[in-house]
């Protein structure tokens, strides 16, 4: 079996082979379950770029391949300050890659590591250069999907860089996720995402306020191991309010915005990136700016109102009926699992049932057999006894009743001497 650390050295050393003659691999910056990204040196221009690789194993996926793809191709889409801008992207034998800009400082997620907890400045500076990116890549029809810690890059200057648009949705492309799926983080995914509903820019503002929330309060909202539960409570659980009363102003503002990024419904939401720069800039202010709506819907613009009851009521259960047919094949499967098991303990329980019911039948009949006679004994005994009970109830009389008891000579202060007492059969 191949060591994991062989396996790593040969794919660097095809990627080395490969790429030889544009690039010089320096080292391995970090991989994940869909890219290996490498340090390399641009020969021709003489500068270090970033050399993200679809995985070996991965490329003969066709799927993963077009994903892949895709990723590289938006991005190269987005000519924006905070989004890292894409060089080339190409095929080279067995490599399929893309060569970036390389960022020389450290990833959000790395940074609440560090510090758990950030301030209101830099926490409102975050959202707003993100907010930016974002927004950027909205007006051209592109959602990102999967905004998080992870995902935005803080570089040498300290600037918000967003990268990974890995699993990005163009509208001219949407046929390239599968419908009924739920694609993304569980910790930072939308509500409409969670339901493997259609998802537009303002489901990205969501996962934005959550990165927010967990940057200025310590923690994500909604977190656990299991991923169902996490979803769930993204749909309808309210967002919990951390405790502010003894923070400062800036703070208390910075968490309006990010309270107002977090409505369950898309329409109660800052409606785009630019209302949630404004809000941030401007001191946040109640009016967004109106989405437009399908004829003869009026969309809602006051924010903060709660929605009545039945409405919440009807989007838990349809959430959870969405829910349940997305996890319904896992649970065909137990079920039929469940069944067959029950099934091959009981086929090779009956002998034994039936054997143990046998034998304790037998034992039922013996004994039945064996107190017969006895029983009858004692009824003859009971029998007899009564008959002799009820002749002699005649001539039987009751004792006289017993003597009345001399009283005790009373004793202890005041009482005479015992001497003075008359004894029973004596004189004085």
């Amino acid at each position: 079996m191949t060591s994991p650390l062989r396996s790593e050295r040969g794919e660097l050393a095809v990627v080395r082979a490969a790429l030889d003659d544009t690039y010089e691999i320096l080292d391995e910056l970090g991989r994940g379950g869909m890219a290996i990204v490498y340090r390399a040196r641009e020969r021709q221009l003489d500068r270090e770029v970033a050399i993200k690789v679809l995985p070996f194993s991965l490329a003969f996926d066709d799927d993963l391949v077009a994903r892949f793809q895709r990723e590289a191709r938006l991005s190269a889409q987005l000519e924006h300050p905070h989004i890292v801008p894409i060089y080339r992207v190409g095929r080279s034998g067995d490599v399929i890659y893309f060569v970036m800009k390389l960022l020389r400082g450290q990833s959000l997620s790395a940074r609440l590591d560090q510090r758990t907890r950030l301030p209101a400045s830099e926490v409102e500076r975050i959202l707003t250069e993100t907010a930016s990116a974002l927004g950027h890549a909205h007006r051209r029809g592109i959602v990102h999907r999967d905004v998080k810690p992870d995902n935005i890059m803080l570089d040498e200057d300290d600037r918000c860089v967003i990268t990974d648009f890995g699993i990005a949705r163009s509208a001219a492309e949407s046929k390239l996720t599968a419908t009924g799926m739920s694609i993304g983080t569980p910790r930072y995914m939308s509500p409409e995402q969670a339901r493997a509903r259609e998802v537009d820019g303002r489901g990205d503002l969501y996962s934005l306020g959550i990165v927010g929330y967990e940057c200025l309060v310590g923690h994500v909202p909604f977190d656990g191991s299991d991923p169902f539960a996490i979803l769930m409570h993204h749909i309808q659980s309210p967002v919990p309010r951390p405790p502010l009363d003894h923070e400062s102003m800036e703070t208390r503002r910075v968490y309006d915005v990010i309270e107002r990024m977090l409505a369950k419904d898309p329409d109660d939401r800052l409606q785009s990136a630019e209302d949630v720069i404004a809000a941030l800039v401007g001191g946040g202010s109640r009016e967004v700016t109106p989405r437009a709506s399908a004829p003869g819907t009026a969309p809602i613009h006051v924010l903060g109102r709660a929605p009545a009851s039945s409405a919440v009521l009807d989007s838990a259960l349809d959430a959870g009926i969405e829910l349940l047919k997305l996890q319904r094949p896992r649970l065909e499967s137990a079920m039929d699992a469940g069944l067959a098991a029950g099934r091959r303990i009981v086929d090779a329980n009956v002998p034994r049932v039936r054997s143990a019911a046998a034998r304790a039948d037998d034992a039922r009949i013996q004994m039945s057999s064996a107190l017969a006679p006895r029983l009858a004994r004692l009824d003859q005994w009971r029998g007899g006894r009564a008959g002799r009970g009820g002749a002699e109830a005649g001539r039987t009389q009751l004792p006289p009743p017993p003597p009345p008891r001399r009283p005790r000579p009373p004793r202890g202060r005041g009482a005479p001497p015992p001497r003075f007492w008359k004894r029973a059969g004596s004189a004085i």
